[in-house]
Protein backbone atom coordinates (compact mmCIF):
# COMPACT_ATOMS: atom_id res chain seq x y z
CA UNK A 1 0.00 0.00 0.00
CA UNK A 2 2.78 2.34 0.80
CA UNK A 3 4.73 1.78 -2.48
CA UNK A 4 1.60 2.32 -4.53
CA UNK A 5 0.86 5.71 -2.36
CA UNK A 6 4.26 6.71 -2.78
CA UNK A 7 4.54 5.93 -6.60
CA UNK A 8 1.63 7.04 -7.43
CA UNK A 9 1.54 9.98 -5.70
CA UNK A 10 5.03 11.29 -8.10
CA UNK A 11 2.90 10.49 -11.12
CA UNK A 12 0.23 11.99 -9.88
CA UNK A 13 2.33 15.21 -9.11
CA UNK A 14 3.84 15.11 -12.23
CA UNK A 15 0.24 14.74 -14.08
CA UNK A 16 -1.51 17.51 -12.34
CA UNK A 17 1.38 19.93 -12.66
CA UNK A 18 1.46 19.45 -16.68
CA UNK A 19 -2.35 19.57 -16.55
CA UNK A 20 -1.96 22.90 -14.52
CA UNK A 21 0.93 24.33 -17.10
CA UNK A 22 -1.26 23.18 -19.97
CA UNK A 23 -4.44 25.11 -19.08
CA UNK A 24 -2.53 28.24 -18.32
CA UNK A 25 -0.42 27.97 -21.64
CA UNK A 26 -3.81 27.64 -23.35
CA UNK A 27 -5.18 30.79 -21.43
CA UNK A 28 -2.10 32.49 -22.43
CA UNK A 29 -2.16 31.94 -25.74
CA UNK A 30 -6.06 33.54 -27.16
CA UNK A 31 -7.98 35.91 -26.34
CA UNK A 32 -10.10 35.92 -22.93
CA UNK A 33 -13.31 37.71 -23.87
CA UNK A 34 -14.90 39.22 -20.98
CA UNK A 35 -18.15 36.76 -20.43
CA UNK A 36 -18.66 35.25 -17.08
CA UNK A 37 -18.97 31.55 -18.96
CA UNK A 38 -15.76 32.07 -21.02
CA UNK A 39 -12.93 33.06 -18.26
CA UNK A 40 -14.69 30.95 -15.93
CA UNK A 41 -14.69 27.94 -17.52
CA UNK A 42 -11.12 28.38 -18.03
CA UNK A 43 -10.91 28.88 -13.88
CA UNK A 44 -12.58 25.98 -13.25
CA UNK A 45 -10.35 23.55 -15.53
CA UNK A 46 -7.51 25.45 -13.52
CA UNK A 47 -8.78 24.94 -10.12
CA UNK A 48 -9.17 20.90 -10.75
CA UNK A 49 -5.84 21.43 -11.32
CA UNK A 50 -4.76 23.18 -7.96
CA UNK A 51 -7.00 20.72 -6.37
CA UNK A 52 -5.63 17.61 -7.90
CA UNK A 53 -2.03 18.83 -7.36
CA UNK A 54 -2.71 19.27 -3.34
CA UNK A 55 -4.52 16.00 -2.97
CA UNK A 56 -1.59 13.83 -5.68
CA UNK A 57 0.80 16.28 -2.64
CA UNK A 58 -1.11 14.21 0.12
CA UNK A 59 -1.09 11.28 -1.11
CA UNK A 60 2.69 11.30 -1.86
CA UNK A 61 3.49 12.31 1.86
CA UNK A 62 1.06 10.11 3.22
CA UNK A 63 3.02 6.89 1.18
CA UNK A 64 6.02 7.97 2.97
CA UNK A 65 5.86 6.71 6.62
CA UNK A 66 3.88 3.69 5.36
CA UNK A 67 6.43 2.68 2.71
CA UNK A 68 8.88 3.05 5.54
CA UNK A 69 6.53 1.07 7.70
CA UNK A 70 7.21 4.49 9.53
CA UNK A 71 4.97 4.49 13.50
CA UNK A 72 3.44 7.94 13.72
CA UNK A 73 1.09 8.91 16.54
CA UNK A 74 -2.05 11.02 15.44
CA UNK A 75 -0.78 14.60 16.12
CA UNK A 76 2.03 13.82 13.72
CA UNK A 77 -0.17 12.34 10.94
CA UNK A 78 -2.55 15.29 11.49
CA UNK A 79 0.73 17.56 10.59
CA UNK A 80 1.71 15.29 7.70
CA UNK A 81 -1.99 15.31 6.27
CA UNK A 82 -2.97 19.13 6.78
CA UNK A 83 0.57 20.22 5.93
CA UNK A 84 0.87 18.83 2.65
CA UNK A 85 -2.54 19.37 1.15
CA UNK A 86 -2.56 23.30 1.71
CA UNK A 87 1.37 23.38 1.06
CA UNK A 88 0.51 21.49 -1.86
CA UNK A 89 -2.84 23.63 -2.96
CA UNK A 90 -0.84 27.02 -2.15
CA UNK A 91 2.21 25.90 -4.15
CA UNK A 92 0.06 25.19 -7.48
CA UNK A 93 -2.38 28.19 -6.40
CA UNK A 94 0.99 30.86 -6.57
CA UNK A 95 1.90 29.17 -9.88
CA UNK A 96 -1.27 29.91 -11.10
CA UNK A 97 -2.03 33.39 -10.04
CA UNK A 98 1.50 34.44 -10.84
CA UNK A 99 1.07 33.55 -14.39
CA UNK A 100 -2.26 34.95 -14.66
CA UNK A 101 -1.77 38.28 -13.08
CA UNK A 102 1.60 38.99 -14.95
CA UNK A 103 0.85 37.55 -18.04
CA UNK A 104 -2.52 37.61 -19.20
CA UNK A 105 -3.45 40.95 -20.03
CA UNK A 106 -7.21 40.68 -21.06
CA UNK A 107 -8.41 39.42 -17.92
CA UNK A 108 -11.72 40.84 -16.02
CA UNK A 109 -10.47 43.79 -14.39
CA UNK A 110 -12.64 42.41 -11.41
CA UNK A 111 -10.97 38.98 -11.28
CA UNK A 112 -7.10 40.61 -11.65
CA UNK A 113 -8.19 42.50 -8.65
CA UNK A 114 -8.24 39.00 -6.39
CA UNK A 115 -5.30 37.78 -8.21
CA UNK A 116 -2.35 39.49 -6.61
CA UNK A 117 -3.69 39.63 -3.42
CA UNK A 118 -3.73 35.77 -3.59
CA UNK A 119 -0.32 35.36 -5.09
CA UNK A 120 1.29 37.74 -2.24
CA UNK A 121 -0.59 35.27 0.68
CA UNK A 122 0.11 32.16 -0.72
CA UNK A 123 3.81 32.75 -0.55
CA UNK A 124 4.59 32.59 3.54
CA UNK A 125 1.43 30.18 3.61
CA UNK A 126 3.40 28.16 1.63
CA UNK A 127 6.50 27.68 4.27
CA UNK A 128 4.13 27.66 7.12
CA UNK A 129 2.54 24.38 5.82
CA UNK A 130 6.05 22.82 4.83
CA UNK A 131 6.72 23.85 8.59
CA UNK A 132 4.00 21.59 9.53
CA UNK A 133 4.62 19.11 7.41
CA UNK A 134 8.21 18.72 8.67
CA UNK A 135 6.84 18.51 12.29
CA UNK A 136 4.81 15.49 11.42
CA UNK A 137 8.44 13.28 10.22
CA UNK A 138 11.44 15.35 12.45
CA UNK A 139 11.04 12.45 15.46
CA UNK A 140 11.41 9.81 12.97
CA UNK A 141 14.37 11.37 10.76
CA UNK A 142 18.12 10.23 11.50
CA UNK A 143 20.33 12.87 12.01
CA UNK A 144 22.42 14.73 11.53
CA UNK A 145 20.17 14.99 8.00
CA UNK A 146 21.21 13.90 4.47
CA UNK A 147 23.72 16.59 2.64
CA UNK A 148 24.22 14.44 -0.87
CA UNK A 149 24.49 11.35 -2.99
CA UNK A 150 28.10 9.55 -3.23
CA UNK A 151 28.44 7.24 -6.00
CA UNK A 152 31.58 5.64 -4.38
CA UNK A 153 31.37 1.88 -4.01
CA UNK A 154 28.01 1.52 -5.22
CA UNK A 155 25.51 4.39 -4.98
CA UNK A 156 24.57 5.70 -0.77
CA UNK A 157 23.98 8.43 1.06
CA UNK A 158 26.23 10.66 2.83
CA UNK A 159 26.08 13.39 5.94
CA UNK A 160 28.27 15.96 6.65
CA UNK A 161 30.42 13.71 8.92
CA UNK A 162 30.04 10.65 7.53
CA UNK A 163 32.10 11.71 3.91
CA UNK A 164 31.87 13.71 1.07
CA UNK A 165 29.06 13.52 -1.23
CA UNK A 166 29.10 13.38 -5.12
CA UNK A 167 26.35 15.40 -5.44
CA UNK A 168 26.27 17.84 -2.32
CA UNK A 169 22.72 19.32 -1.66
CA UNK A 170 24.80 22.61 -0.62
CA UNK A 171 26.01 22.50 -5.13
CA UNK A 172 22.02 22.01 -5.74
CA UNK A 173 21.10 25.10 -3.12
CA UNK A 174 23.71 27.16 -5.02
CA UNK A 175 22.34 26.06 -8.41
CA UNK A 176 18.77 26.01 -7.78
CA UNK A 177 19.03 29.60 -6.85
CA UNK A 178 21.02 31.16 -9.50
CA UNK A 179 18.07 28.77 -11.30
CA UNK A 180 15.42 30.80 -9.59
CA UNK A 181 17.36 34.17 -9.43
CA UNK A 182 17.30 33.99 -13.33
CA UNK A 183 13.66 33.64 -13.62
CA UNK A 184 12.70 36.69 -11.12
CA UNK A 185 14.93 38.86 -13.00
CA UNK A 186 13.54 37.75 -16.29
CA UNK A 187 10.44 38.39 -15.36
CA UNK A 188 11.04 41.46 -13.92
CA UNK A 189 13.18 42.22 -17.27
CA UNK A 190 10.17 41.62 -19.60
CA UNK A 191 8.50 43.49 -17.66
CA UNK A 192 10.82 46.69 -18.09
CA UNK A 193 11.73 45.79 -21.84
CA UNK A 194 8.99 43.52 -23.06
CA UNK A 195 11.21 40.72 -23.99
CA UNK A 196 11.86 37.54 -22.68
CA UNK A 197 15.39 35.92 -23.00
CA UNK A 198 17.63 39.34 -22.01
CA UNK A 199 19.56 37.87 -20.02
CA UNK A 200 20.38 34.08 -20.76
CA UNK A 201 23.81 34.86 -22.20
CA UNK A 202 24.71 36.95 -19.02
CA UNK A 203 23.50 34.05 -17.00
CA UNK A 204 25.70 31.27 -18.28
CA UNK A 205 28.83 33.73 -17.54
CA UNK A 206 28.22 35.38 -14.42
CA UNK A 207 27.18 32.16 -12.59
CA UNK A 208 30.38 30.19 -13.30
CA UNK A 209 32.13 33.45 -12.73
CA UNK A 210 31.03 33.79 -9.50
CA UNK A 211 31.93 30.63 -8.67
CA UNK A 212 35.25 30.96 -9.65
CA UNK A 213 35.51 34.50 -8.04
CA UNK A 214 34.36 32.51 -4.88
CA UNK A 215 36.60 29.99 -5.25
CA UNK A 216 39.96 32.11 -5.91
CA UNK A 217 38.62 34.35 -2.61
CA UNK A 218 38.42 31.11 -0.44
CA UNK A 219 42.26 30.04 -1.76
CA UNK A 220 43.50 33.45 -1.00
CA UNK A 221 42.02 33.92 2.48
CA UNK A 222 42.79 30.55 3.31
CA UNK A 223 46.13 29.40 1.33
CA UNK A 224 48.48 29.51 5.08
CA UNK A 225 45.76 27.30 7.19
CA UNK A 226 44.98 24.88 3.70
CA UNK A 227 47.10 25.48 0.65
CA UNK A 228 50.35 26.22 1.58
CA UNK A 229 51.47 23.13 2.21
CA UNK A 230 49.34 20.63 0.12
CA UNK A 231 49.58 19.97 -3.76
CA UNK A 232 48.75 22.91 -5.97
CA UNK A 233 45.42 20.96 -7.86
CA UNK A 234 43.72 21.62 -4.22
CA UNK A 235 43.24 24.64 -5.46
CA UNK A 236 40.97 23.19 -8.12
CA UNK A 237 39.29 21.12 -6.33
CA UNK A 238 36.14 22.47 -5.38
CA UNK A 239 34.45 19.57 -5.09
CA UNK A 240 36.11 19.86 -1.82
CA UNK A 241 34.25 22.33 -0.39
CA UNK A 242 35.46 25.97 -0.06
CA UNK A 243 33.23 29.42 -1.26
CA UNK A 244 33.11 32.93 -0.51
CA UNK A 245 30.39 34.55 -1.30
CA UNK A 246 31.90 38.28 -0.31
CA UNK A 247 34.44 37.47 -3.31
CA UNK A 248 31.94 35.66 -5.92
CA UNK A 249 29.24 37.94 -6.02
CA UNK A 250 32.03 40.91 -7.01
CA UNK A 251 33.33 38.77 -9.40
CA UNK A 252 30.04 37.25 -11.12
CA UNK A 253 28.78 40.87 -11.23
CA UNK A 254 31.31 42.11 -12.89
CA UNK A 255 31.83 39.78 -15.61
CA UNK A 256 27.92 40.16 -15.99
CA UNK A 257 27.93 43.52 -16.68
CA UNK A 258 30.46 43.38 -18.93
CA UNK A 259 28.82 40.89 -21.30
CA UNK A 260 25.36 42.30 -20.87
CA UNK A 261 26.82 45.73 -22.43
CA UNK A 262 28.34 43.84 -24.66
CA UNK A 263 25.46 42.12 -25.65
CA UNK A 264 23.01 44.57 -25.16
CA UNK A 265 24.59 48.14 -26.36
CA UNK A 266 20.85 49.90 -26.46
CA UNK A 267 19.61 48.55 -23.32
CA UNK A 268 20.39 51.48 -20.02
CA UNK A 269 22.96 49.50 -17.53
CA UNK A 270 21.59 51.35 -15.24
CA UNK A 271 18.40 49.75 -15.24
CA UNK A 272 19.48 46.64 -15.70
CA UNK A 273 21.67 46.60 -12.26
CA UNK A 274 19.21 47.87 -10.27
CA UNK A 275 16.73 44.99 -11.46
CA UNK A 276 19.87 42.25 -11.28
CA UNK A 277 21.95 42.62 -8.71
CA UNK A 278 19.70 43.20 -5.66
CA UNK A 279 18.34 39.19 -6.48
CA UNK A 280 21.56 37.98 -6.02
CA UNK A 281 20.19 38.37 -2.12
CA UNK A 282 17.83 35.81 -2.95
CA UNK A 283 20.26 33.42 -4.32
CA UNK A 284 22.49 33.82 -1.22
CA UNK A 285 19.53 33.25 1.00
CA UNK A 286 18.54 30.08 -0.50
CA UNK A 287 22.65 28.67 -1.16
CA UNK A 288 22.41 29.34 2.63
CA UNK A 289 20.47 26.00 3.51
CA UNK A 290 23.04 23.79 1.82
CA UNK A 291 25.66 25.21 4.80
CA UNK A 292 22.33 23.50 7.40
CA UNK A 293 22.83 20.59 5.52
CA UNK A 294 26.75 20.79 5.82
CA UNK A 295 26.85 21.21 9.55
CA UNK A 296 28.55 24.78 8.67
CA UNK A 297 28.80 28.31 9.37
CA UNK A 298 26.57 28.23 12.51
CA UNK A 299 27.36 30.09 15.52
CA UNK A 300 28.77 29.03 19.16
CA UNK A 301 26.22 26.85 21.46
CA UNK A 302 22.93 28.38 23.06
CA UNK A 303 20.19 26.84 24.90
CA UNK A 304 17.88 25.08 22.50
CA UNK A 305 14.54 26.46 24.32
CA UNK A 306 16.23 30.20 22.61
CA UNK A 307 15.28 28.67 19.59
CA UNK A 308 12.31 26.94 20.57
CA UNK A 309 10.42 28.69 17.46
CA UNK A 310 11.96 26.72 14.58
CA UNK A 311 10.52 23.82 13.44
CA UNK A 312 12.24 20.65 15.53
CA UNK A 313 13.35 19.09 12.32
CA UNK A 314 16.03 22.07 12.21
CA UNK A 315 17.00 22.48 16.33
CA UNK A 316 17.66 18.62 15.80
CA UNK A 317 19.70 19.08 12.95
CA UNK A 318 21.95 21.77 14.84
CA UNK A 319 22.67 19.64 17.72
CA UNK A 320 25.21 18.88 15.09
CA UNK A 321 28.30 20.01 14.15
CA UNK A 322 31.16 19.42 11.31
CA UNK A 323 33.60 22.09 12.09
CA UNK A 324 37.05 20.05 13.76
CA UNK A 325 36.71 19.09 17.52
CA UNK A 326 33.36 20.87 17.91
CA UNK A 327 31.52 18.90 20.18
CA UNK A 328 28.17 17.13 19.64
CA UNK A 329 25.81 18.65 21.75
CA UNK A 330 22.56 15.45 21.19
CA UNK A 331 20.74 15.31 24.37
CA UNK A 332 22.07 17.89 26.00
CA UNK A 333 19.93 20.80 25.67
CA UNK A 334 22.17 22.99 23.44
CA UNK A 335 22.20 23.74 20.23
CA UNK A 336 24.62 25.63 17.63
CA UNK A 337 23.17 29.37 16.67
CA UNK A 338 21.79 29.01 12.91
CA UNK A 339 23.32 31.97 11.48
CA UNK A 340 22.30 30.44 8.56
CA UNK A 341 18.94 31.02 8.78
CA UNK A 342 19.48 34.26 10.00
CA UNK A 343 21.40 35.47 7.46
CA UNK A 344 19.24 34.25 4.85
CA UNK A 345 15.92 36.10 6.44
CA UNK A 346 18.06 39.39 6.37
CA UNK A 347 19.70 38.69 2.66
CA UNK A 348 15.72 38.06 1.65
CA UNK A 349 15.14 41.40 3.57
CA UNK A 350 17.80 43.10 2.35
CA UNK A 351 15.90 42.23 -1.49
CA UNK A 352 12.76 43.49 -0.55
CA UNK A 353 14.02 46.67 0.59
CA UNK A 354 16.36 47.14 -2.44
CA UNK A 355 14.30 46.35 -5.15
CA UNK A 356 10.59 47.63 -4.06
CA UNK A 357 11.52 50.18 -1.46
CA UNK A 358 14.24 51.86 -2.98
CA UNK A 359 14.39 51.27 -6.98
CA UNK A 360 9.97 50.72 -7.07
CA UNK A 361 9.36 53.33 -3.61
CA UNK A 362 11.86 56.41 -4.57
CA UNK A 363 11.59 56.18 -8.51
CA UNK A 364 11.43 59.75 -8.64
CA UNK A 365 15.04 59.75 -6.32
CA UNK A 366 17.19 56.95 -7.41
CA UNK A 367 19.57 56.75 -10.39
CA UNK A 368 20.58 53.64 -12.70
CA UNK A 369 23.17 51.79 -10.29
CA UNK A 370 21.76 52.81 -7.07
CA UNK A 371 20.13 49.20 -5.88
CA UNK A 372 23.39 47.48 -7.59
CA UNK A 373 25.80 49.30 -5.14
CA UNK A 374 23.45 49.41 -2.27
CA UNK A 375 23.94 45.29 -2.79
CA UNK A 376 26.83 46.23 -1.98
CA UNK A 377 26.73 47.81 1.20
CA UNK A 378 23.75 45.77 2.26
CA UNK A 379 25.59 42.83 2.14
CA UNK A 380 28.54 43.91 3.75
CA UNK A 381 27.24 45.30 6.22
CA UNK A 382 25.28 41.95 7.03
CA UNK A 383 28.51 40.20 7.10
CA UNK A 384 29.80 42.75 9.16
CA UNK A 385 27.81 41.84 11.75
CA UNK A 386 27.31 38.06 11.00
CA UNK A 387 30.86 37.41 10.61
CA UNK A 388 32.37 37.47 14.46
CA UNK A 389 29.07 35.47 15.36
CA UNK A 390 29.80 32.37 13.53
CA UNK A 391 32.10 29.31 15.34
CA UNK A 392 35.60 30.30 15.62
CA UNK A 393 36.70 27.61 12.59
CA UNK A 394 34.52 28.62 10.39
CA UNK A 395 36.43 32.57 9.76
CA UNK A 396 38.30 32.65 6.98
CA UNK A 397 42.12 34.43 7.26
CA UNK A 398 44.89 33.53 9.66
CA UNK A 399 43.39 35.26 12.39
CA UNK A 400 40.18 34.50 11.38
CA UNK A 401 39.58 38.13 9.88
CA UNK A 402 40.01 37.87 6.47
CA UNK A 403 36.05 37.48 5.41
CA UNK A 404 35.12 40.31 8.09
CA UNK A 405 37.79 43.09 7.01
CA UNK A 406 36.26 42.50 3.27
CA UNK A 407 32.90 42.95 4.52
CA UNK A 408 33.47 45.94 6.41
CA UNK A 409 35.36 47.41 3.35
CA UNK A 410 32.20 46.59 1.39
CA UNK A 411 30.32 48.67 3.36
CA UNK A 412 32.27 51.75 2.90
CA UNK A 413 32.83 50.82 -0.74
CA UNK A 414 29.19 50.33 -1.32
CA UNK A 415 28.34 54.20 0.46
CA UNK A 416 30.97 55.77 -1.42
CA UNK A 417 29.60 54.22 -4.81
CA UNK A 418 26.36 55.53 -4.28
CA UNK A 419 27.38 58.62 -3.71
CA UNK A 420 29.85 58.96 -6.65
CA UNK A 421 26.58 57.47 -8.68
CA UNK A 422 25.04 60.53 -8.00
CA UNK A 423 27.51 62.79 -9.09
CA UNK A 424 28.42 61.37 -12.05
CA UNK A 425 25.12 61.16 -13.30
CA UNK A 426 24.10 65.04 -11.95
CA UNK A 427 27.35 66.27 -14.30
CA UNK A 428 26.54 64.15 -17.01
CA UNK A 429 23.12 65.46 -17.09
CA UNK A 430 24.46 68.90 -16.95
CA UNK A 431 26.51 68.70 -19.65
CA UNK A 432 24.05 67.07 -21.90
CA UNK A 433 21.60 69.88 -20.65
CA UNK A 434 19.16 67.00 -19.28
CA UNK A 435 18.87 68.92 -16.00
CA UNK A 436 15.49 70.29 -15.60
CA UNK A 437 14.69 74.11 -15.52
CA UNK A 438 14.25 75.38 -12.03
CA UNK A 439 12.34 78.01 -11.21
CA UNK A 440 13.66 80.50 -8.02
CA UNK A 441 10.46 78.66 -5.53
CA UNK A 442 12.15 75.18 -6.69
CA UNK A 443 14.98 77.09 -5.96
CA UNK A 444 14.87 77.72 -2.88
CA UNK A 445 13.71 74.24 -1.94
CA UNK A 446 17.05 73.87 -3.46
CA UNK A 447 18.75 75.38 -1.09
CA UNK A 448 16.45 74.13 2.11
CA UNK A 449 16.28 71.14 1.56
CA UNK A 450 20.32 70.86 1.11
CA UNK A 451 20.69 72.36 4.36
CA UNK A 452 18.55 69.99 5.71
CA UNK A 453 19.48 67.36 4.62
CA UNK A 454 23.29 67.77 4.81
CA UNK A 455 22.89 69.18 8.45
CA UNK A 456 21.48 65.68 9.17
CA UNK A 457 24.28 63.69 6.98
CA UNK A 458 27.02 65.42 9.00
CA UNK A 459 25.34 65.25 11.76
CA UNK A 460 25.19 61.24 11.73
CA UNK A 461 28.64 60.81 10.25
CA UNK A 462 30.35 63.01 12.98
CA UNK A 463 28.13 61.20 15.91
CA UNK A 464 29.71 57.80 14.08
CA UNK A 465 33.50 58.96 13.58
CA UNK A 466 33.64 60.54 17.23
CA UNK A 467 31.86 57.34 19.06
CA UNK A 468 33.69 55.23 17.12
CA UNK A 469 37.06 56.79 17.83
CA UNK A 470 36.53 56.75 21.29
CA UNK A 471 35.33 53.10 21.66
CA UNK A 472 37.88 52.30 19.52
CA UNK A 473 40.60 54.51 21.25
CA UNK A 474 39.86 53.45 24.68
CA UNK A 475 38.85 49.94 24.63
CA UNK A 476 40.71 47.14 23.92
CA UNK A 477 39.91 43.51 22.49
CA UNK A 478 39.60 41.39 26.33
CA UNK A 479 42.27 38.26 26.19
CA UNK A 480 41.24 35.14 25.34
CA UNK A 481 38.57 36.84 22.92
CA UNK A 482 38.51 36.22 18.93
CA UNK A 483 40.55 39.39 17.00
CA UNK A 484 37.00 40.07 15.18
CA UNK A 485 34.39 39.99 18.13
CA UNK A 486 32.00 42.43 18.82
CA UNK A 487 33.19 44.54 21.59
CA UNK A 488 33.41 48.16 21.69
CA UNK A 489 36.87 47.59 20.51
CA UNK A 490 35.66 46.26 17.16
CA UNK A 491 32.64 48.19 17.04
CA UNK A 492 34.01 51.53 17.22
CA UNK A 493 36.64 50.72 14.25
CA UNK A 494 32.99 49.49 12.28
CA UNK A 495 31.29 53.10 13.15
CA UNK A 496 34.36 55.00 12.25
CA UNK A 497 34.68 53.64 8.66
CA UNK A 498 31.14 53.59 8.30
CA UNK A 499 30.84 57.76 9.39
CA UNK A 500 33.54 58.25 7.01
CA UNK A 501 32.03 56.76 3.85
CA UNK A 502 28.57 58.80 5.08
CA UNK A 503 30.44 61.53 5.14
CA UNK A 504 31.24 61.46 1.49
CA UNK A 505 27.67 61.98 0.92
CA UNK A 506 27.29 65.50 2.06
CA UNK A 507 28.47 66.13 -1.39
CA UNK A 508 25.49 65.27 -2.73
CA UNK A 509 23.34 68.03 -0.97
CA UNK A 510 26.36 70.41 -1.31
CA UNK A 511 26.14 70.16 -5.08
CA UNK A 512 22.18 70.96 -4.94
CA UNK A 513 22.85 73.86 -2.90
CA UNK A 514 25.55 75.51 -5.33
CA UNK A 515 23.29 75.29 -8.05
CA UNK A 516 20.45 76.65 -6.28
CA UNK A 517 22.51 79.59 -5.10
CA UNK A 518 23.60 80.43 -8.22
CA UNK A 519 19.79 80.65 -9.61
CA UNK A 520 18.97 82.87 -6.71
CA UNK A 521 21.71 84.72 -7.42
CA UNK A 522 21.35 85.00 -11.58
CA UNK A 523 17.40 85.89 -9.93
CA UNK A 524 18.02 88.36 -7.86
CA UNK A 525 20.96 90.02 -10.18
Amino acid sequence: MGDVLFFGGIILLVATLAFIIFRLRKVLSKKIVETEIDYKKELMFIGGGVIGFALSTLIFFIGIPLKWQTPMEIGEWLCVIFGSLFMGLFIALFISTFVLHYYKKDLPKKLDHYLYPTMIASFPIIFAFIWVLTEGFAAHMTYPLINGISLNNGIHFTTALSGSPNIAWYALFILGGAVLVYFICDHFMYKEFGKHGLLESTFLIAFPAGIIGARIGYVIGNWNIEFANRDFYHVFAIWEGGLTIVSGAVIGIIAGVAWFMYRHKDIPIGTVVNIVVPTILIAQAVGRWGNFFNLEVHGEAVLADTFAWLPSIIRNNLQFSSAPNAPSLEGTGMIYAPLFLIEAIVNFAGYIILYFGVTKGLKKYVRGGDAAFGYVAWYGLTRTFMEPLRYGAFNMGDDGAWSWIWSIIYVAVGIILIVGNHLLWYFVDKKKGKNPQIDENKAKGYVKHSLIGGGIVLGVSLVLIIVGLVLFATNVIPEGSSVIALVPHNIGLIMWIIGLALLTSISIPVVYFIQGRKILKATNA
